[in-house]
């Protein structure tokens, strides 16, 4: 939420930026987080793309003085985003402990709050600090993020075999046998 402000860009060109950030977003939401799941399993998948959003946060960090860094590295950031919204939203709702509009709302209050407060967190470490203290930040909470996500590793284990076992088709029984369905 705070890297348009050091990009310095008119509000066309910044319209361009962030559309295809959400391009991208959009991309990998849909496509890019189900193969990777599919590939690397929830957790293996998370902590990759955690891992590449933090070098990608810590690379606007280091360039936030070059302007086609910054734009490219916005927009690439874009791709982490998505997959990350799709597979976390995913795990949460699998095994969240309480009814499904609950954890909702309470992962989607978290999730904006979060939003909401980082520009203006960002702006007065910024205007205190350098305008690369607040990616490093971001970049360093990301990396703790990926140890705290680990801590549930059993929770999102669990979210693989539930969502597994939703996609799989329900056995029928014929006689002594068991036969999937459709198969």
């Amino acid at each position: 939420g705070y890297a348009p402000f050091p990009m310095h860009l008119g509000t066309h060109q910044l319209g361009y930026v962030f559309t295809g950030w959400g391009v991208l977003v959009a991309v990998f939401a849909v496509f890019g987080a189900p193969r990777l799941q599919a590939r690397l399993g929830i957790a293996r998948a998370l902590y990759l793309n955690l891992a590449l959003f933090a070098v990608d946060i810590a690379v606007i960090a280091a360039f936030t003085d070059s302007r086609t860094t910054l734009i490219v590295a916005v927009i690439v950031s874009g791709a982490f985003i998505g997959i990350n919204n799709t597979i976390t939203t995913q795990a949460v709702m699998t095994v969240a402990p309480v009814e499904r509009p609950v954890a909702s709302a309470a992962y989607g209050f978290v999730r904006f709050i979060g939003g909401g407060l980082a520009p203006y967190a960002a702006g007065k470490l910024a205007e205190h600090y350098t305008v690369h203290v607040p990616f490093w930040l971001g970049s360093g909470a990301v990396l703790v993020a990926i140890g705290v996500l680990a801590t549930g590793h059993s929770l999102l284990a669990d979210a693989e075999r539930t969502q597994q076992a939703e996609v799989r088709p329900p056995a029928e029984h014929t006689g002594d046998r068991t036969v999937a369905q459709g198969g």
